[in-house]
């Protein structure tokens, strides 16, 4: 059919043409030169110059239906080539899983060579090298790859891992940086970050991290733990912050934290200590006194308060505190064993006794009460040595520090501290008189 087409076309050009040649009998001359003349009839000129266009078209046509044959065997070549290297690669990876690394590898490579930039395979392969405990084998692995494929946070991510396996913190840290410079919000990058941060006691910049995070998490109960960490992190800066001296910066960090989380006891107790450094006593007192009356276990700031007005020639302020607390708060054993050790701090020590005796009377036979007692006999007695080698022995400070717990981990410790040194956790422990000195008092009956 397409032939008939084709010669049914060619008569109607051709009659065309004679039709064309009998109605139009005139003549054109071209010179070329002087030695070169043509004369033509000029249906013939007109005739030559489409043939010209129909043999031109259809050997552009004949170039093109020859490039996509060409361009057609080449993709199926290389469609060949990919399958294959996806095979390869697929048996790498099961030989990996099963123990086989240097099968695993050559499988690996062999895919590699067909896709050379592919961070998938350059971490595989670097992985039968981390298998193989040869950290620098993989790392120069992973490196070449990074340079072939400069914007894959796939393979900066397997390189700070592989360096902070060997040890190298610095080209890990350098790493994640990279990763985070083409990927801001990548959580990987910013938690593994944060925690070298933290380690290095690079607290701000370790806060700054973790808002980042917080902005980015979605999930209810993770975030609630990123704030808290957050408040951590914005104490650790402030503390920082005032031991250098830059109290003014301090301030404005510790109202960061108490806009965070104002239920964070410790920035309380910071903010005043610097308000105090700064000689505003007055107002170091109405945030400690302000804060007592929110926390239940306000004995860190009783503290406080009571080493202030003694530091300040006024015991009176602090004794009459406590008798109020204590009149509020009859049951608080806490508040009457602060009260009697600072009966002993002021030499009240038949006061001291009353309190004590009363307490023990009442069945409070813990052991930081008897130790109280048991100095107040001594002081009493004029008995200085004998005072002198029970403090040493337990321990003690002339203070008579009160023991604190962590309500995490149950780490005791003789002073406050805002963060836990066993679990971590701030803002965690708990004036305890029995089971902080626990402990203690085992080695002392041993003793």
């Amino acid at each position: 059919m397409y032939t008939k087409i084709l010669l049914v076309f060619v008569i109607l050009i051709l009659s065309t043409f004679f039709y064309l040649h009998t109605q139009n009998p005139g003549t054109v001359t071209f010179i070329v030169n002087q030695q070169h003349t043509y004369v033509l009839p000029i249906t013939l000129l007109l005739f030559i110059g489409f043939f010209a266009g129909v043999i031109l078209a259809v050997l552009n046509s004949l170039l093109v239906d020859a490039k996509k044959a060409l361009s057609e065997l080449k993709h199926r070549k290389e469609k060949k080539q990919l399958a294959l290297s996806e095979e390869n690669y697929k048996k790498g990876i099961e030989a990996l899983v099963k123990g086989d690394t240097t099968g695993s590898r050559e499988l690996i490579e062999q895919a590699i060579k067909v896709k050379p930039n592919d961070s998938g395979m350059i971490i595989s392969l670097a992985e039968t090298f981390i298998r193989e405990n040869k950290p620098k084998e993989a790392l120069k692995i992973l490196e070449g790859g990074f340079l072939n494929s400069s914007n894959s946070t796939g393979i900066l991510i397997a390189i700070a891992k592989c360096s902070a396996d060997s040890g190298d913190t610095f080209k890990a840290i350098k790493a994640l940086e990279e990763v985070l410079n083409i990927d801001p919000k990548n959580p990987y990058a910013l938690r593994k970050l944060r925690d070298f941060r933290i380690k290095d006691c690079l607290w701000n910049e370790a806060a700054n991290l973790q808002k980042t995070i917080l902005e980015s998490e979605q999930d209810e109960n993770l975030k609630r733990k990123d704030k808290k960490l957050l408040t951590g992190l914005l104490f650790e800066t402030a503390v920082k912050y005032a031991e250098e001296g830059r109290l003014n910066e301090a301030v404005l960090k510790v109202k960061e934290v108490l806009k965070n989380d104002d239920s964070f006891m410790p920035a309380h107790l910071l903010l005043g200590d610097v308000l105090a450094v700064q000689g505003n006593i007055t107002n170091a007192i109405k945030v400690w006194e302000k804060a007592q009356y929110r926390f239940k276990n306000a004995e860190p700031l009783i503290l406080r308060l009571e080493d202030i007005y003694i530091k300040e020639s006024a015991p009176d302020k602090i004794l009459e505190k406590y008798k109020r607390e204590i009149h509020a708060h009859p049951n608080d054993m806490n508040l009457r064993l602060l009260l009697s050790r600072l009966y002993l701090r002021l030499e009240m020590v038949d006061n001291a006794i009353e309190e004590l005796e009363r307490l023990q009377h009442e069945g409070e036979e813990t052991f930081y009460p008897q130790i109280l007692l048991g100095e107040a006999y001594l002081r009493r007695k004029q008995s200085a040595k004998a005072a002198h080698l029970f403090q040493k022995a337990l321990g003690l400070d002339k203070e008579f520090n009160p023991p604190f717990v962590c309500s995490t981990c149950n780490y005791d410790t003789k002073t406050w501290t805002p963060r836990c040194q066993s679990c971590g956790e701030w803002n965690s422990f708990l004036m305890n008189g029995s089971l902080a000195l626990r402990n203690l008092s085992a080695t002392v009956v041993k003793k």
